[in-house]
């Protein structure tokens, strides 16, 4: 990350931010958490995913609405503003339906109202400034934009493998004949990798004694070495699948715009994504899982230092969550679900860090002030409740299996819980190796098909 800085202009406000972090991120350190709010109840929104894969960061920049906050790069005179200000009733409606919205009745939707037709469309152009779909661009954002180019031709390929974590550098590995193998990550090993080199770098004695990570990171490492010696594997990292049509072509994104190729065989094992379980006002902003965590550090260098965090769950992404936090300065309290807290090796590494940590409690409760995250409730198990402040929470729970790239090329999804949810029918041992019904061989692996992080480190061989 660079010791530079730029200047931005959040609504009118003179705001400076390192270069090379994200808009979000900047906005975050500045203390603006709230980069949008829900169309229906006006509830305040904040960075989640940090991927780009959810609305929560939809901003407008530089007089261009629907831009994702958390993918778009701070620029010296950048103009940042939220879409849903722009009327003066806004902001006061806003938060009169998020303090009155569990008065409306369960499925209540606006366009419920219809008729009469003058009525919905005044009701219609009244509600518009509160939804944050946003303006249409200025003209000189349209001038700005250009024509754009078109999509790049790179041909016909034998495997197309998307995503470079445990499972999809295994299947690019066992697949026979030349493989291209993609990962919106700068380098293979995915997110995880890049969390673990952040860690290294800075304290590499943080990890000490957690055997379990020391494994996860030698796993990837190894993969990682394997895959970059093997010369029928084309890595293109940075590079982001937008979607696939049938029978075989897949539309790709990168930095230097939009590509197209076709496979014969195509293995999707493009993890999960973070998800947060059912307690009160889990959708506050301040509330992320790891994935979201990984990338806002390892890529955007948030600022956390002596800032007051949590990271409540179990597992893998529990553990390196708090060891990331430590790493980058931040108070950690960590919170371990009941069955969690028998791991001597993080009881004593809690306590050589000073973490806090609290064992057998889940999040009850999610507290806000000035739509940031102020504090959270953990419930244990005999119905204590113990009052944790925090700036930002990590919640490391069962994520959810990415299925839109299979569920386009045709595979049947089933919903399973005890999976983290939809995934592929069939796929029960963590993989599924099909025919799509254009005739394309497919493959879904890894998270992608509910295999757990745990049982992956143990179903792929070295």
């Amino acid at each position: 990350m660079s010791d530079s800085t730029v200047t931005i202009f959040f609504e009118g406000r003179a705001v400076a931010a390192r270069a090379g972090t994200s808009v979000a991120a900047a906005l975050w350190e500045h203390g603006v958490a709230a980069l949008s709010h829900s169309p229906k109840y006006g509830r305040p929104r904040g960075v989640k995913c940090a991927r780009g894969h959810c609305m929560n960061c939809l901003m407008r920049i530089d007089g261009v609405p629907n831009v994702r906050a958390c993918l778009t790069q701070v620029a010296d005179g950048m103009r940042v503003g939220r879409q849903d200000s722009g009327a003066p009733y806004g902001a006061p409606m806003q938060k009169v339906l998020d303090k009155g919205g569990h008065l409306f009745p369960v499925g209540f939707y606006y366009k419920w109202f219809t008729k009469p037709s003058a009525l919905s469309r005044m009701f219609m152009s009244g509600l518009r400034p509160l939804t944050g779909v946003g303006r249409l661009p200025e003209p000189a954002a349209w001038a700005d934009h250009g024509d754009t180019p078109p999509a790049r031709d790179l041909g016909h390929i034998e495997t197309l493998v998307i995503g470079a974590g445990i499972a999809g550098m295994g299947e690019a590995l066992a697949a026979d004949g030349e493989v291209m193998l993609v990962d919106d990550s700068l380098r293979c090993g995915g997110q995880r990798r890049a969390a673990f080199d952040l860690v290294t770098e800075s304290a590499a004695d943080v990890l000490n004694g957690l055997e379990h990570l020391a494994a996860l990171r030698a796993r990837l490492e190894n993969l990682a070495a394997r895959v970059e010696a093997e010369p029928r594997i084309e890595v293109r990292t940075g590079t982001t699948v937008v979607g696939a049509w049938q029978p075989d072509m897949l539309l790709l994104e990168d930095s230097e715009g939009l590509a197209v190729v076709r496979a014969r065989h195509i293995c999707w094992a493009a993890g999960a994504l973070d998800a947060a379980p059912l307690f009160d006002d889990n959708d506050r902003p301040g509330l992320i899982g790891p994935r979201a965590l990984y990338r806002l550090l390892a890529r955007d260098g948030l600022d956390l230092a002596g800032r007051a965090t949590l990271v409540a769950g179990r597992g893998f992404d529990a553990v390196l969550s708090a060891a990331l936090l430590h790493t980058a300065g931040a108070k950690v309290t960590v919170a371990l679900e009941p069955g969690r807290t028998g791991d001597p090796a993080l009881l004593a590494t809690a306590n050589r860090l000073g973490w806090s940590l609290h064992t057998g409690q889940t999040i009850a409760a999610a507290h806000a002030q000035n739509d940031r995250l102020a504090s959270v409730s953990l419930a244990s198990t005999d119905g204590g409740t113990t009052e944790v402040p925090c700036d930002l929470a990590v919640i490391a729970t069962r994520a959810k299996p990415a299925y839109d790239l299979a569920y386009q090329l045709g595979v049947d999804l089933v919903l399973d819980p005890e999976r983290g949810g939809y995934v592929p029918r069939g796929a029960d041992l963590g993989r599924l190796e099909t025919t799509t019904p254009a005739g394309v061989g497919l493959i879904v692996a890894g998270e992608a098909a509910g295999l757990s992080p745990e049982a992956l480190l143990q179903e792929v061989s070295a």
